[in-house]
């Protein structure tokens, strides 16, 4: 089962008021970046989001980590059960992000049977559930207390998804809105 997270938590200092909640072509952040998770082929889709009603972190100012730490306490009992889950985990400051690219993410990492993200980026990537991958993140972010994405990715031996280079051309894509500066063009 492809699962899609949607990282929402973040505090919005640069942008002066909640990104997530913000529209962008009639929809909140929210819903537009979970509908592209959907298009993408996530069957299930969760919000991360220190707010009632959505998954919360365990860990405080554990940043993005602690959002799928979150996750996948939630759902690693479904792999330990043999149902396959993966995740495709997505920020929700990316509005202009491809499914297609999304789906082609997943599937390399499904090929491989590892988890991947796109070389000098670090969201968004792909995570099969594993127990294994959970101790790993349990160990990088409560005993090491570090937070960086990309050197939990490494961490786990994550592939770096090099097929994406193409992709990554196509910078309108990789838009991350953190300032109102960044914001595009054709919001509504």
């Amino acid at each position: 089962m492809l699962i899609g997270l949607v990282l929402a938590g973040g505090q919005a200092r640069r942008m002066g008021e909640d990104k997530a909640l913000m529209k962008y072509k009639g929809n909140t952040l929210i819903n537009h970046t979970s509908a592209l998770l959907e298009q993408a082929g996530c069957e299930q889709i969760f919000i991360s989001r220190n707010t009632p009603g959505f998954i919360n972190d365990v860990i405080e100012n554990g940043g993005p980590l602690a959002g799928l730490h979150a996750l996948m306490r939630m759902l690693h009992h479904r792999a330990e059960k043999g149902t396959i889950v993966d995740v495709v985990v997505m920020p929700v400051d990316m509005p202009l992000m491809s499914p297609k690219f999304l789906q082609s993410m997943v599937n390399y990492g499904r090929e491989h049977k590892r988890p991947c993200y796109v070389e000098e980026r670090f969201l968004p990537f792909y995570l099969p559930v594993e127990s294994s991958h959970f101790s790993a993140l349990e160990q990088y972010l409560v005993v090491e207390n570090r937070r960086r994405v990309v050197g939990f990715l490494q961490r786990i031996d994550a592939l770096t998804y090099q097929e994406a280079t193409a992709s990554k051309n196509d910078s309108a894509q990789w838009l991350n809105v953190n300032t109102p500066d960044d914001w595009p063009n054709e919001t509504q």
